[in-house]
């Protein structure tokens, strides 16, 4: 395809990020926690233990034919429990995304992953990004690479905002009950084996993206190991203490964090365990940074807790409401990764 690889420029580990794009990046935080963090990690820039040792980091950039104006930022990299999706971060306005657009770039970006020396086509297993985009790209990968979509997406979401303008500080008064509600804390060392329990019980809501025990183990170290885990303990009348709702932060940058996980067990829910902590976690949070974002599922219930903590775009039909969309290829013909 003639001209397609004009507009597309490529970075890996060897390259390096231009500052070019580290500017779109930081101008689009809050879409790009998805890259931007990820990418501070591997270079350095943000603190990490352990240092990311993965060397399969890729980012594609497709600018506007012609100029340097970026317009997309495709990233294909690789985590510490295991290879990430395809993320595509649009660095335009949602209005801007014209179908003319979105085609243009993701046939160059379908043709640049092929092209691509030592990335097999198994490697593509699914892509996250606006459900327009992720449409279209699955649609031109479908073509070009012959690996056929999974007619369910594995993922379809709302991208939302909080900030300390929409932060809603005052909690319900709970529901009357005789458990004993602990002050909500970071998780430390000795919650591993409860939070192993959890990482790996929430993983198993997420299919095809589940946990062996040892992978959820391994991800409790690195949460607990970099601060990035909030947990609620609660005991139930002569019971014993347990961790009931857990909140996860994994993607920082400058000026954005994001939540990333939230988990109470079946025995648990229904007591508003989770708007507490959800709650706290972003009164901390607003302290440092100007927004925090979460991806919550359509048809997932708690976008009534969300929606009372203050996070924007949660009900049906709003304006600010912006929809993403997960897709996975054929699971018999790529290699799944975990995210």
């Amino acid at each position: 395809m003639p001209g397609l690889f004009s507009s597309i420029q490529r970075f890996d580990m060897s390259t390096g990020i231009p500052k070019a794009v580290w500017t779109a990046l930081y101008a689009n935080a809050a879409r790009a926690n998805l890259v931007l963090p990820h990418a501070e990690k591997v270079f350095g820039y943000q603190k990490f233990t352990p240092k990311i040792a993965a060397t399969e980091q890729l980012w594609l950039v497709y600018s506007k034919p012609g100029t340097s104006e970026i317009q997309f930022i495709l990233s294909c990299t690789e985590g510490p429990l295991g290879k990430y999706p395809l993320y595509i971060i649009p660095t335009v306005p949602t209005a801007d995304l014209t179908p003319e657009l979105i085609q243009s770039s993701v046939e160059a970006l379908c043709s640049a992953l092929l092209s691509e020396p030592g990335l097999k086509k198994a490697r593509v297993f699914s892509v996250f990004s606006i459900e327009k985009v992720t449409e279209a790209f699955v649609l031109e990968w479908e073509k070009v690479a012959g690996i056929n979509r999974i007619e369910e997406p594995y993922y379809s979401a709302i991208f939302s905002v909080c900030t300390a303008s929409t932060l809603v500080r005052q909690q319900r008064a709970p529901r009357p009950s005789g458990d004993v509600v602990h002050e909500p804390r970071l998780a430390v060392e000795q919650d591993a084996a409860q939070v192993a329990r959890l990482c790996r019980d929430f993983a198993a809501t997420s299919q095809p993206f589940t946990l062996t025990d040892e992978k959820a183990h391994e991800e409790a170290r690195l949460l607990i190991a970099n601060s990035q885990l909030w947990v609620l303990e609660m005991q139930k009348c002569n019971g014993k203490l347990e961790i009931a709702t857990i909140v996860a932060v994994t993607r920082k940058s400058e000026g954005v964090a994001t939540i990333t996980k939230v988990y109470t067990p079946e025995k648990w829910r229904g007591n508003g365990g989770a708007e507490r902590l959800v709650r706290h976690v972003c009164i901390e949070l607003l302290e440092k940074y100007k927004q925090i974002v979460l991806y919550v599922g359509v048809d997932n219930l708690a976008k009534v807790v969300y929606d009372r903590v203050g996070f924007q775009g949660l009900s049906e039909g709003s304006s600010s409401s912006e929809r993403w969309l997960e897709i996975g290829f054929d699971e018999d013909k790529v290699e799944l990764g975990h995210w």
